[in-house]
C-alpha cells in the first residue's frame, strides 16, 4: 500500500456525521481485493468503489442500469442523454462496464497531486453526476427504492450482528438522518419481518 492509498482511506474513514463536506463523513470501508474498496455511508446514495492503479486512483459509481438487454431505441436515448450530461459535470464521466453494459459514473484522479480538496470535489461531482443522471433518465423511483433497500438491509446486518434498538436508533437518527418517529416505525416494521421470517431479511424485502 502506498501512501496516496493510505491517504484515501484515512480520509474516507475518519470524519464525523456532522461534517459538510463528502469526504469527512465517516465511510465504511471493505477492501475487495487488493487495493479496490467498496465504500458507503448511509446519508450518501451512492456505492462508491475506489480503485487504485499505477498512477490513478479511480472512483466508480455504479447506476445499476443495464443497457444490453435495452432495445435500439432506448439505448440510443441513454447514450444520448449521458454524453449530453459528460459534458455538464466537471471532473466525471459517465461509462460503460461488464458483460450488460452496465452503466458507471467515473472519476480519473491523478495519484501524484492528489489532495484531500481535490478528492472531495471529485466525490461531490458524482453525486450531482449521479442525480442529474437520474433525473433525466426518468428513474427517480427506481433511485428511491433502492435508497430504500440498501438502509433497510444495514438495519438488518447490524440486527443480525446483535445491535440493540437503542444502537438502531441511533444509527437512523444520526447517520442516516431520518426523524425520530420514521425510525421507529420503520425498525417496527424491519424487526416484525425479521421476527415472521424463516429466512434471513434480504436488502429487497420490503
Amino acid at each position: 500500500m502506498d501512501n496516496v492509498e493510505s491517504n484515501v482511506i484515512e480520509w474516507l474513514k475518519s470524519g464525523a456525521d456532522s461534517a459538510r463536506d463528502i469526504v469527512d463523513l465517516p465511510w465504511s470501508l471493505k477492501e475487495l481485493q487488493p487495493g479496490v474498496y467498496l465504500a458507503e455511508h448511509p446519508r450518501m446514495p451512492f456505492s462508491l468503489m475506489v480503485a487504485f492503479s499505477g498512477d490513478f486512483v479511480r472512483l466508480i459509481v455504479p447506476l445499476g442500469l443495464e443497457t444490453l438487454s435495452m432495445s435500439t431505441e432506448e439505448r440510443l436515448k441513454v447514450y444520448h442523454t449521458l454524453l449530453r450530461l459528460n459534458d455538464d459535470v466537471h471532473l466525471m464521466k459517465f461509462a460503460l462496464s461488464g458483460m450488460n453494459d452496465d452503466v458507471y459514473l467515473r472519476a480519473d484522479l491523478d495519484k501524484k497531486t492528489l489532495g484531500k480538496d481535490e478528492f472531495n470535489d471529485a466525490l461531490a461531482a458524482l453525486l450531482i453526476g449521479l442525480l442529474s443522471a437520474v433525473s433525466a433518465l426518468g428513474l427517480e423511483k427506481e433511485f428511491e427504492d433502492e435508497i430504500f433497500d440498501r438502509i433497510v438491509g444495514m438495519v438488518v446486518e447490524r440486527i443480525q450482528r446483535g445491535a440493540s434498538r437503542e444502537e438502531l436508533m441511533r444509527f437512523l437518527t444520526v447517520k442516516v438522518g431520518m426523524p425520530e418517529g420514521d425510525a421507529k416505525a420503520l425498525l417496527t416494521q424491519i424487526f416484525n419481518a425479521v421476527e415472521n421470517s424463516d429466512e434471513d431479511v434480504e436488502m429487497g424485502y420490503f
